[in-house]
């Protein structure tokens, strides 16, 4: 057997001898600043007597093997075994990964051979060594047929061996990213399941052999199981969409991270794009950017909107209305005015959204006037107002002049026809009565709209009445509309529940909240929030029944309603009995 040329393995004497005088350091000392300070301390060790442990010749072949001295390795086991140090199957699996990074299969194998003649049994470890050095010589078929040898043996597997032949499978020159797939259903019924390296392993497999729907799919799949995508998940998905010219399905991916308020994924979406090289294009800038003002983190708006003019990309008018939009919703009306003057400058030619934008800002902190001007500044440049901006014109009259300015404009627009009013315009003024506690003023709105306007309400509109009642301590009213509602086929959402929940509790009827929980919420199929768990645990404590509160909360967390830190601190306190 040939060997590569070993470095200074026949050291001058002296040094040989300086070394010997030298006691040996310990084990958790060993550090080599070069290959030559190893092996001079292997050769020591082989010199002594009585000699090391085979331990330590070990722990030193292992540091020689990690600086990738494979065949100086090799070399110096066989001095070891010559001065008859016997091996262990630590010592066999180092061989083995020796000859199998040098390509030499043959007699990595035959160390198997060793291993059992001296009494020993192949680890787990053996068996993943000889596996990734037939994947990287790519013998996959040599791989598979030890992967059943060992499930036929009945060898507990680990997820490294698992991930070894899953990498060799789908970097195989012939093609094996299926086979890497079955493999994986396979693991679902072991003890060791797929982790996310894994999956990106057969989802890159999968996107370079331009599977790219078998890689969706198999996302998915791993999402389901609960294992969530990370960054290598993601380079490899945009590079199978790109190569198979999908670059819309990027856009809708980037858009999808943003509008579920994962606005971290959808930044690491659009990186990955920047890194590849690929073109993006300003509806990509524009969704993430809307990504950002959604999630009021305005700082990196305007960073990604000065990073997209520095690409040469230039902000149409909708980059501009997300901007206004962005600083709207954190009541910085002003900047977002400002930006609608500066994308008047830059010929741009603001539209309704941009109206309505900073129209609905202007109500919210109830600067109506300059609401109401910049409505008198769309009929100026003939742009017609739609029922939004109507809509956010009466929610600001109602919050800050009164009812009756909005019922005017209400009036207006229900004969003018352009446009007519729709639910949310009479829910609004709905809204506005029960708030100033004119209850009986709403009802009878509510039944005149009926009957007068054609008007069909909605479950919002039966929430707002329905609130308005129990507010005023009018349950049975509250009862008869929640009824009603049923009756016009109207399914009653958690929010209306919640309302009705918080009223029982607060009149101490709390065997109907109880009821109300059990058969019409859970028993309906519809799940409860932390609201409705606060509530009810809330309820029954300060009715004096903390068990039946402890029962509830059980009930709830055995169905996987689990309640928030303000409940589990009411629980823990009526425990110890401090709260009354």
């Amino acid at each position: 057997m040939q060997f590569l040329n070993l470095p200074r393995l026949l050291m001058p004497r002296m040094r040989r001898k300086h070394l010997h005088s030298q006691p040996l350091p310990s084990q958790s000392t060993y550090k080599f600043d070069s290959i030559d300070d190893a092996v001079a301390l292997f050769h020591r060790m082989v010199d002594m007597h009585p000699l090391p442990s085979i331990v330590k010749f070990t722990k030193i072949l292992g540091m020689i093997v990690k600086m990738k001295y494979y065949a100086t390795a090799i070399n110096l086991y066989t001095q070891m075994e010559s001065k008859g140090v016997a091996p262990f199957t630590v010592t066999f699996n180092i061989l083995i990964n020796c000859f199998c990074h040098m390509g030499q299969m043959g007699f990595a194998f035959s160390i198997m051979g060793k291993i059992l003649k001296w009494g020993y049994r192949p680890n787990v470890v053996t068996f993943t060594m000889l596996m990734k050095g037939l994947c990287v010589n790519d013998k996959m078929l040599d791989a598979l047929y030890i992967y059943d040898k060992m499930v036929a043996q009945r060898i507990r597997f680990d997820d490294v061996l698992y991930g070894t032949l899953i990498n060799g499978l789908c970097k195989s020159k012939t093609g094996k990213t299926r086979a890497a797939i079955q493999l994986l259903q396979k693991m679902e019924g072991q003890l060791v399941k797929p982790n996310l390296v894994m999956y990106n392993t057969v989802v890159h497999g999968l996107c370079k052999d331009g599977h790219i729907n078998e890689a969706r799919v198999l996302c998915s799949k791993m999402i389901v199981q609960g294992i969530f995508p990370d960054i290598f998940t993601y380079s490899s998905l945009i590079y199978g969409l790109c190569r198979a010219g999908q670059q819309k399905e990027v856009t809708s991916l980037l858009n999808g991270y943003c509008l579920n308020n994962k606005v971290d994924k959808a930044r690491q979406l659009f990186d990955v794009i920047i890194e590849r090289g690929e073109q993006y294009d300003i509806i990509n800038y524009n969704i993430l950017m809307n990504g950002y003002c959604l999630n009021k983190n305005m700082g990196e708006a305007r960073k990604l909107f000065h990073m997209m003019i520095e690409r040469g990309e230039q902000p149409d008018i909708i980059t501009y209305t997300i901007l206004m939009h962005g600083y709207c919703l954190i009541d910085k009306v002003d900047e977002a005015r400002k930006l609608f003057h500066v994308m008047i400058e830059r010929g741009l030619v603001p539209d309704v959204w941009s109206y309505n934008i900073l129209i609905k800002g202007y109500c919210k902190i109830k600067r109506v006037d300059e609401a109401m001007s910049l409505l008198e500044d769309m009929f100026l440049k003939n742009l017609v107002p739609n029922i939004i901006t109507y809509n956010s014109i009466i929610d600001g009259l109602c919050k800050s002049r009164g009812i009756s300015d909005a019922w005017k404009l209400v009036d207006e627009m229900h004969y003018c026809g352009q446009p007519p009013p729709d639910v949310t315009t009479y829910n609004i003024l709905l809204e506005s009565l029960c708030r100033i506690e004119h209850v009986d003023k709403a009802i009878a709105l509510f039944k005149h709209l009926i009957f007068e306007r054609s008007f069909a309400p909605n479950v919002w509109s039966y929430n707002i009445l329905i609130s308005g009642c129990c507010k005023n301590r009018r349950l049975d009213e509250a009862m008869n509309l929640f009824q009603h509602m049923c009756f016009k086929n109207l399914v009653p959402d958690i929010v209306t529940y919640n309302i009705l929940l918080d009223a029982l509790c607060n009149g101490q009827q709390l065997d109907k909240a109880i009821a109300l929980l059990i058969y019409q919420i859970v028993g309906q199929g519809i799940s409860p929030n932390l609201h409705t768990y606060n509530i009810l645990i809330n309820g029954l404590h300060k009715g004096g029944r903390p068990k039946t509160a402890q029962k509830i909360s059980q009930y709830l967390f055995i169905r996987g309603y689990h309640p928030d830190v303000q409940t589990y601190i009411i629980n823990e306190l009526c425990k110890g009995g401090l709260l009354e």
